[in-house]
């Protein structure tokens, strides 16, 4: 008897990954950017936004190297701001502002924020958590900002940040440069407890443009490791659950030691890319997933011997074509620019599978010639699927 099961991201990052659609761009050496000056990234269309901390500068970089710096530190002082400096979380709007958060370490990380104008003008962003959310003060470091944040920080727009051992993401409206606290909130993070520390982080992904209504929540993901799955809402205020696809697949991570992911949208498809289980060796791989049906598009492996800090990072843009530019992080090691094309390798694909000879291998991805009694992995020129035989 033969019974065809839907064959899961986990197991499918082997076979369906199709290199010409990543592409490196350049590369440059971060040796002295560790985890404790930068713990998240960002991108402004071909330019990566690198958070500083020891030097309480904002970094851009390109395939040239470091471009421009923003001095957010001296601005702060200047302000009268208090204790106040740079924290090391970072994202950008639609409308191509920066948004850092200030007070890192500590709660204050997750609610008071500066904003970078393209001209250079920054102001400041107090925010109050919303009634109803609980944030003790030993939650620990809310560092995490939204990868994207919908709309514009100077009209209307959405801060998220999740804390650290909590299950909710906070997520600010940000009206006229300020905070709007009546159309500001918490979501739940699933039903389970969440315990393990560093294992929230969110992330704002824009589906269509944020109407002009203050009240309109933004969709966006959330993804815990230790309930290993990414979390979607449906109109961004509802509990996020965990999100399923065709027949239920999931792209499973809970045994990747790092938390940071990127998403992005193109059309009608929306996309992910984040590290994949490594059983706590920190030697990650990374993939970009089709987040409709959780297939595996594109893989970037970690070169041999290489260790990969629990805090990489992630970030990405979406050029005219359709295009995306992905920007990896490892802190101590590298920044890269990765463009990844959708529809490389797209041509004569259903056509290449039809005709193509089937093989089958085991879990482990070892080639079995003559399958028999039990669980299979099945592959036909770029389709496969899990089969019981």
């Amino acid at each position: 008897m033969k019974k065809s099961l839907l064959f899961g991201a986990a197991a499918l990052m082997a076979f369906a990954a199709n290199a010409q659609s990543l592409t490196k761009v350049w590369e440059h050496s971060m040796a002295d950017h560790t985890s404790g000056e930068t713990r998240s990234i960002a991108a402004l269309g071909d330019y990566a936004v690198v958070p500083n901390k020891t030097t309480g500068m904002v970094e851009l970089w390109d395939e040239t190297g470091k471009v421009k710096e923003y001095d957010v530190n001296t601005w702060v002082a200047g302000q009268e701001l208090g204790d106040f400096t740079l924290g090391t979380a970072v994202s950008t709007d639609e409308a191509g502002n920066i948004i850092v958060n200030l007070g890192f370490p500590g709660v204050g990380s997750g609610r008071n924020f500066a904003a970078i104008q393209a001209d250079g003008e920054m102001f400041y962003i107090p925010c109050e958590f919303p009634n109803d959310a609980i944030i003790p003060e030993g939650a620990g470091r809310m560092d995490y900002l939204g990868d994207k944040t919908a709309g514009d920080i100077t009209s209307n727009a959405f801060i998220i940040t999740c804390p650290n051992t909590v299950t909710q993401a906070v997520v600010y409206n940000i009206f006229e440069k300020e905070q709007d606290r009546s159309y500001s909130y918490v979501v739940k993070i699933g039903d389970e407890e969440n315990t393990e520390a560093w294992n929230t982080e969110s992330s704002a992904m824009p589906l269509a443009a944020l109407e002009t209504d203050a009240t309109q929540a933004p969709k966006f993901i959330a993804r815990n490791r230790s309930l290993g799955g990414l979390r979607i809402s449906a109109d961004g205020k509802e509990s996020l659950q965990k999100a399923t696809f065709s027949g239920e697949a999931t792209i499973d991570f809970s045994k990747s030691t790092t938390t940071n992911f990127t998403a992005w949208t193109v059309g009608s498809k929306s996309y992910v890319a984040l590290t994949q289980p490594d059983d706590g060796a920190r030697t990650h791989s990374w993939e970009v997933f089709d987040l409709q049906t959780a297939q595996s598009l594109a893989r970037w492996t970690m070169p041999v011997g290489e260790a990969v800090n629990y805090m990489v990072g992630f970030a990405s843009s979406v050029n005219e074509d359709g295009t995306a530019n992905i920007f990896q992080f490892n802190p101590g090691i590298r920044l890269a620019m990765y463009k990844f094309d959708p529809t490389a390798g797209v041509e004569g694909a259903i056509a290449d599978d039809v005709n193509a000879p089937v093989k089958y291998y085991n879990l482990q991805g070892v080639e079995i010639a003559n399958p028999e009694n039990g669980l299979f992995i099945k592959k036909q020129g770029a389709k496969a699927t899990k089969v019981v035989l």
